[in-house]
């Protein structure tokens, strides 16, 4: 059976209680309604269908009653709920779960919200489903998925977003400060066609691919990536195809390549990856395939450290298998001051000089086998950053420490004195002290664009000024 939203139109301002009819009851939604969910687990027999308009100042809620546990529980297949065709909508607090004998029968996903804008979720739960936790299908615009747990999947991913062929697309929204884990697929999965959304300070681990994909932005404006951590990943760390602002991350002990990027669409173009950390993965730290003749490309100040490994692998087409000159146009592309721990494979460091700096491997950090990858006080990664305007320097740095703008450091850390003062990474979401002074902030393209350049960055980094990139103020 599965639940519908056809039937009589009762007022959707309820307070619902496990076993009510939730279909009958929420089946006319107005702005403003408020549909409060009671303490309990509301079994349901196949999946449940809202839809509604809400405006911005009277958005429609579906939400936990205060202080109460409340579990919606699909006992049969297809997802929990669906939200179609709907705008300013809010869930808040709910926990959405797979049931019944056997999962692996029935199927179950997690919340599915198809054709929708403005849409909110907070605080809520999505475990133990068999398919994608969270589905964010068709044309989606203002997303605003924040603080959210997504574990226990199946098969499926834990976020997972828009069409594979980019026919329909999700834009200008947030996806940050999740804890995603134990997904049997991707950890955040961007179909092509994903742009102009900020995905950062998420915390992924355990999964059987990648941690992270970001397919083609289809020509529009590019992602960012900011501030997240990725490990155990059962493929690459981050798997980047398009359009992509990537800075502040942390990727750690990965099956595969800590960031691997690849042009399958043509589409590999517009990407500026500095100051990320990864550390002990079993690829290359970093394997930038294809990136040789891709336009528009920055690989600066980050931390590479395999000290029994793979460092950096970097497609080089400019030199031939006998590391000379081949006669090919020199790439533009800007690759510099990396410091990197490991094997260097794919160019001639003699005929890039600048692009590596020699690591100290795990002396550089302060305590990798406890997840803290705070330079120490002797670290090769201090003061080593590029400051120009190439480089794409960020204002402030994984903990959201301000950035020293003239003398940088490498990695997804900037050095404020002897110990870690932020959050040491774990299993749990990631803590930004709301006691520090926090500032709404861009990201700064450095000190030396020229000004055409500096104009481009600029508007490119416009939409995401509101999208609440916080920043820690220096101690």
């Amino acid at each position: 059976m599965i639940l519908s939203m056809m039937g009589a139109a009762y007022a959707a301002s309820v307070s619902l209680n496990p076993g009510d009819d939730i279909a009958s009851l929420t089946s006319s939604l107005l702005p403003g309604d408020v549909v409060t969910f009671n303490a309990g687990t509301f079994e349901l027999p196949g999946s449940v269908y809202w839809t509604g308009l809400g405006t911005e100042t009277d958005p429609i809620q579906f939400r936990a009653a205060d202080g109460a546990a409340v579990v919606l529980k699909n006992m049969g297949g297809g997802f929990v709920a669906e939200l179609n065709d709907a705008s300013f909508v809010e869930f808040r607090g709910l926990v959405f779960e797979g049931g019944g004998e056997d999962i692996s029968y029935t199927q179950p996903s997690g919340l599915l919200i198809r054709n929708s804008s403005n849409v909110t979720v907070t605080d809520c739960v999505v475990r133990n489903v068999w398919g994608t936790a969270l589905r964010l299908d068709g044309n989606t615009t203002a997303m605003s998925i924040t603080n959210n747990e997504f574990m226990g999947t199946g098969e499926g991913s834990g976020i997972y977003v828009g069409c594979g062929d980019a026919s329909c697309w999700m834009q200008e929204s947030t996806i940050s400060q999740n804890v995603i884990h134990d997904i049997e697929g991707t950890g955040i999965n961007l179909q092509n066609g994903t742009q102009s959304s900020l995905i950062g300070d998420n915390v992924v681990f355990r999964t059987r691919d990648s941690g992270l994909y970001a397919g083609s932005t289809a020509l529009g404006p590019q992602i960012q990536i900011l501030g997240n951590a990725i490990w155990n990943a059962g493929d690459n760390g981050m798997y980047l195809e398009g359009s992509a602002l990537v800075q502040n991350n942390v990727i750690f002990e990965t099956v595969g390549d800590g960031i691997y990027t690849r042009d399958n669409y043509g589409s590999l173009r517009d990407m500026q990856i500095s100051h990320n950390t990864m550390v002990n993965t079993q690829g290359f730290a970093a394997y930038l395939e294809d990136w040789y003749l891709a336009e528009d490309m920055v690989f600066a100040n980050n931390a590479l450290s395999n000290p029994l490994g793979r460092g950096l692998r970097w497609d080089d087409e400019f030199l031939d298998n006998y590391g000379e000159p081949s006669g090919v146009e020199e790439t533009t592309n800007y690759v510099r001051n990396n410091v990197v721990t490991g094997y260097v494979e794919g160019f001639d460091p003699l005929f890039r000089p600048g692009y590596v700096i020699a690591g100290g491997g795990v002396g550089d950090f302060e305590e990798i086998d406890n997840f803290d990858f705070y330079p120490t006080s002797t670290s090769i990664l201090r003061d080593a950053a590029d400051p120009s305007g190439e480089a794409y320097l960020p204002t402030v740095d994984f903990n959201g420490t301000e950035r020293d703008g003239a003398s940088p450091d490498v990695g997804a850390y900037e050095y404020d004195g002897e110990g870690n003062p932020g959050w040491i990474i774990a299993e749990t979401f990631k803590e930004l002290d709301p006691s520090a002074g926090r500032d709404e902030g861009g990201l700064s393209t450095g000190c030396c664009k020229g000004s055409d350049a500096a104009a481009t960055s600029g508007m490119a980094l416009m939409p995401f000024l509101g999208l609440g990139w916080l920043r820690r103020r220096r101690r």
